[in-house]
């Protein structure tokens, strides 16, 4: 795994799907996507992922939205970015 290597994207596309992939060795891989979209545009959303041996786990006001699956070793994991037009009001983590 080289340094720009993404293990988890997460792209919620207002009005539409909420699409996830993995970036490796230079390349997008295989996208999979829900096509049952909870955000919407201007409205506030509580979101959390659990990081579990089989995957990430995606919950979004409460509810369990996908468990997208590992595709780059967790060891190999460094780094957490959140960018877009979003407003963080709380992160927080539990090791």
């Amino acid at each position: 795994s080289g340094n720009d290597d993404i293990a988890f994207h997460f792209n919620p596309r207002m009005d539409q799907k909420v699409a996830m992939n993995s970036f490796r060795n230079g390349g997008w891989e295989a996208e999979e996507s829900v096509s049952d979209n909870p955000f919407k545009k201007g409205e506030a959303f509580e979101m959390f992922t659990v990081i579990k041996t089989e995957g990430y786990q995606v919950y979004v006001n409460g509810n369990e939205l996908y468990t997208f699956k590992h595709r780059i070793p967790l060891e190999k994991v460094t780094m957490l970015n959140i960018n877009g037009d979003v407003g963080v009001n709380l992160f927080g983590y539990i090791k």
